[in-house]
């Protein structure tokens, strides 16, 4: 007997899902038992280059299969590029964290007003920042009871100085941030698109929020991140292993 459970959104909890699952907790609990701690929400559909190409040929869109796409997105974005990455599979819960994402640099704050009227989001609604975990400790204090967290943007963390005067874009009003901290081993292309674009730029930190229009859902399927993208108006974007560029 299988048991599907929803993921849980901003408001809150899944609808429903206190129910069994509260019951089950503890009875975990009772027995002594420890839960492992998740180690990635890499966890929903796929987007395979053959539906990416043939989604992309029925919306007429110029396109190429660069040689080294991790690369190619480090460099649109070290020229200050906006660009949308939507590849392998889905991230399960509230939050995109590198397979459905909209990247750009937070050093300049008119960038991200910039997005925030193409996505139709409310101008108070913040960005968060996605840095490598070699990276954490010089940009956010008080990490060291909270490194798994972290690494999927659920807990903010006040800024060090070098990153409110560097990446101000990043930055809530209170001089807090709500971080993901990538490894390789979780998501090896965007650790190396992170990796690339420090290479290039010497700077550590790329802002990271969900390919979506406001009050819509994260994109899923090729089809979506094609609408999503024509929508924003963005410069470019990764569909699996293909690259469209804005002419």
């Amino acid at each position: 007997m299988g048991c599907w459970l929803g993921a849980g959104g901003g408001c809150g909890v899944v609808v429903g899902g206190g129910r069994g699952w509260v019951g089950f907790g503890e009875c975990l609990a009772y027995l002594g038992a420890e839960p492992s701690p998740l180690p990635h929400v890499y966890l929903g559909s796929s987007i395979t280059d053959k539906g990416a190409e043939e989604a992309l040929l029925k919306a007429g869109l110029s396109f190429r299969k660069p040689e080294d796409p991790d690369l190619e997105v480090a460099r649109l974005l070290a020229l200050g590029k906006i660009v949308a990455v939507c590849r392998g599979r889905m991230e399960w819960g509230p939050r995109a964290l590198g397979n459905r994402s909209i990247l750009l640099h937070g050093t300049d704050p008119n960038t991200v007003s910039w997005l925030n009227k193409r996505l139709r989001r409310s101008p108070f609604m913040p960005f968060a920042p996605a840095v490598l975990m070699e990276d954490a400790q010089r940009c956010f204090l008080g990490l060291e009871k909270a490194w798994h967290s972290a690494k999927f943007m659920t807990i903010s963390f006040d800024a060090t100085k070098y990153f409110k005067d560097t990446y101000p874009g990043a930055v809530h009003k209170d001089g807090t941030a709500r971080p993901q901290l990538v490894e390789d081993e979780t998501n090896p292309g965007f650790a190396r698109i992170l990796r690339e674009y420090k290479r290039l730029t010497g700077l550590c930190c790329l802002i990271n929020t969900s390919f979506n229009m406001h009050e819509e859902p994260i994109v899923c399927s090729p089809e979506d991140a094609i609408k999503a993208f024509l929508e924003a108006g963005l410069d470019a974007l990764l569909l699996g292993s293909y690259l469209v560029e804005k002419t």
